[in-house]
């Protein structure tokens, strides 16, 4: 599936000769809600590459496929770039742009249930979490939960999770903040989802970027163009209203 986004339509931008004759490719996937063909503005990942894109003066296609092929592809130079992905540890034939994501993993609870006040995930001892399993999360974590500092509890899937922590079997859940309140406005009620909140301090915060090609010819000075644009956007100031509005407009509340 392919979307493809006009600069202009997207915003004013100052009159630059464009780089490509032709739209650049991106690749993609889905991953709500950052990156989603159905979803508006294709995502809050793919928003934000489409206003870095329209600041640069350059058309683009996201072309939707599976994440690592679409890797490969942008690698070896058959795509202009892949949205989006972290740190790799291997990043030949790429060039970042970015970050166009900063990945929170946080706790989520019920309002009427705070938890308290943390700096270290030893103060929570006594806590029981949910966790899903097959999820990572962080080292740290999954040791002070088998030391016993606290109890987890794991469930085959978020949303299982989510239901435990509506009926207080567990006190928290950690997942992907936006990923978390994706899925609570897609599974519960207004009502509902306004019984949860999420913490402020993460557990841990990832990075993630635009992939350029440097395989593919003027790749290097796609690259640094639509680097110009986010940092032009960041010294603005802008940046930070600018993923608001693309979270607003997923469903996703402001902390």
């Amino acid at each position: 599936m392919k979307h493809t986004l006009s600069a202009v339509a997207l915003a004013l931008t100052a009159v630059t000769t464009p780089l490509m004759a032709d739209p650049v490719r991106i690749a993609t996937g889905e991953y709500a809600p950052m990156t989603g063909a159905a979803l508006p503005n294709d995502g809050v990942v793919n928003g934000l590459v489409a206003r870095l894109a329209a600041d640069a003066d350059v058309e683009i296609t996201f072309e939707y496929m599976p994440w690592n092929r679409g890797l490969e592809l942008t690698r070896n130079g058959q795509m202009h770039g892949a949205s989006y992905w972290n740190d790799l540890a291997d990043q030949s034939g790429l060039i970042e742009v970015g970050p166009v994501s900063t990945g929170r993993i946080v706790f989520f609870y019920r309002k009427d249930d705070p938890l308290p006040e943390w700096q270290t995930l030893n103060d929570l001892a006594g806590t029981t979490f949910g966790a899903t399993l097959g999820y990572p999360y962080t080292e740290e974590f999954w040791a002070l939960g088998e030391a016993g500092t606290y109890v987890v509890q794991t469930a085959s899937n978020d949303l299982s999770n989510f239901k435990k922590l509506q009926k207080g079997r567990i006190d928290a859940f950690i997942i992907n903040e936006l990923v978390g309140w994706d899925l609570l406005n897609q599974s519960f009620t207004p009502d509902e989802v306004a019984q949860f909140a999420a913490t402020e301090l993460p557990v841990a915060e990832a990075l993630g970027y635009l992939q350029i090609s440097s395989e593919m010819d003027g790749g290097a000075d796609l690259a640094a163009r639509l680097q110009a644009a986010y940092d032009a956007l960041e010294a603005s100031g802008e940046l930070e209203a600018v993923k608001t509005e693309l979270n607003a407009a997923s469903g996703i509340p402001s902390n």
